[in-house]
């Protein structure tokens, strides 16, 4: 698998408020420029440093959503990595041609016309990490640069 770039840490919360001001307070990281968005299910925001992988918080919602689970089991802590891959269809394919099991989705939600796409392999497969493998080819250029300038979707 080509792997572009571990993006961001996945870290379940039960309280997003406190854990970025705990953040903001032990290592100067605040929230990016969209600041804390109430998505369907859950609440996120990402913590942006000047290199490395981005820090996201998510706080479940709703018991649907997949982050739920590992809360109510786990406790607060690290989900899973998000990870940037180039030929999409070809690795999940080849994963799945492992006997991996891969869990596709598209995300429209986050950011409005334009959507993209996930796989999600499993903790089970993980070492108890959810990996993310995100489709590279059609993330928005503005996702691909971590930040945004002035706090509106180009």
């Amino acid at each position: 698998m080509i792997v572009n770039k571990v993006d961001h840490v996945h870290l379940i919360v039960s309280n997003l408020d406190e854990t970025a001001k705990a953040f903001e307070k032990i290592l100067g990281l605040k929230p990016w420029s969209l600041g804390i968005k109430d998505l369907p299910g859950l609440r996120q925001t990402m913590l942006t440093p000047k290199d490395g992988a981005r820090i996201e918080l998510v706080q479940p919602t709703s018991d649907s959503e997949r982050f739920y689970k590992v809360l109510k089991e786990r406790g607060d802590g690290v989900y899973g990595l998000s990870i940037f891959i180039e030929n999409f269809d070809e690795e999940v394919k080849k994963l799945k041609e492992k006997g991996v099991r891969v869990e596709e989705q598209t995300v429209e939600f986050l950011f409005p016309g334009h959507p993209f796409r996930l796989a999600w392999v499993p903790p089970e497969e993980g070492q108890m990490v959810w990996l993310e493998l995100v489709d590279m080819e059609v993330l928005p250029e503005f996702e691909k640069a971590w930040e945004f300038t002035d706090g509106i979707i180009p």
